[in-house]
């Protein structure tokens, strides 16, 4: 993962010297690959050994190395034009696809650097055993929920999406066994996100959570935490673009992985919606016989 990259998956765990340095990098990252440790510490109003421990948590192996490699990444930003940009007045059309271009390339790379196997191994052990999801999530993470309900009730499974704790809360009491909760939120600290978790927890429900890297409260109350990368689209976004997007690749990165571990099983479930599917629209005339 690019430095950046791994300093927006950082934001929320370090302290306040550390994240000054952070934040200045982000904005600076031309002058930074000049500096030494003493003037960056400077010019981010913050002090050397500040400097020193964000470099260990970046897990880069000295200052040195961390600017050799953020020259290069502004090296590779100039020549492919890869960096996030959200819009501005009066862009052209060209513009804008540009920018929505390097802002997906960028994400989708990000993410892909940091899934954890581990996590999404242990989520896919948990479906297996499941014997019914229920799915949560509010604003544009309802979307990715509702991808979610798509994909897995073509594998049979019983589902139902909500984006209100009144009506997600009942449902919670009487469940089946093995139920799990998934909840999707990209910030990891929505009020209604932590209700439902804690309740699920109370009443014995397993809870998975899908939100960015770095800690949040919400991964830290699930069972198993699915995190995307950091969007640089926090900062001051007019859409959500970046971090759905981020979103549903790891949403279908852990169902083909999913439907790949019991490929004979689920193929056949999914050649049988398919068909279902099909034999509904030529009934009613939706598609050609």
């Amino acid at each position: 993962m690019s430095v950046k990259g791994k300093l927006l998956n950082l934001a929320t765990s370090l302290s306040n010297s550390e994240k000054k340095v952070a934040d200045y990098i982000l904005l600076n990252s031309d002058k930074v690959v000049s500096m030494t440790v003493a003037q960056l510490a400077t010019a981010a109003c913050s002090s050397p050994a500040a400097v020193i421990r964000l470099i260990k948590h970046l897990e880069i192996a000295s200052f040195t190395s961390m600017k050799v490699s953020l020259a290069a990444e502004l090296s590779h930003e100039k020549a492919n034009n890869n960096f996030y940009a959200d819009i501005k007045a009066n862009e052209s059309l060209a513009e804008i696809k540009n920018k929505l271009l390097g802002n997906a390339q960028r994400t989708l790379q990000e993410t892909s650097d940091q899934i954890e196997e581990n996590a999404v191994k242990q989520l896919t052990n948990q479906l297996i055993a499941s014997e019914q999801i229920l799915l949560f999530g509010i604003g544009a993470s309802a979307l990715v929920a509702e991808d979610i309900s798509q994909k897995w009730s073509r594998l049979g499974y019983s589902i139902t999406v909500d984006n209100d704790l009144n009506l997600l809360l009942p449902k919670l009491v009487r469940v089946r066994p093995q139920t799990i909760l998934w909840i999707i939120s990209n910030s990891g600290e929505s009020p209604e996100s932590l209700v439902a978790a804690k309740t699920a927890h109370k009443l014995g429900i397993k809870v998975v959570s899908l939100t960015r890297f770095g800690q949040n409260e919400l991964n830290q109350v699930a069972d198993i935490g699915i995190h995307t990368s950091q969007p640089p689209e926090d900062r001051q976004r007019i859409a959500a673009t970046s971090s759905l997007l981020a979103q549903f690749m790891v949403v279908d990165l852990i169902f083909y992985y999913f439907v790949s571990q019991h490929f004979d099983y689920f193929v056949k479930t999914l050649d049988l919606s398919r068909q279902v599917i099909k034999d509904y629209h030529v009934k009613f005339g939706f598609t050609d016989k």
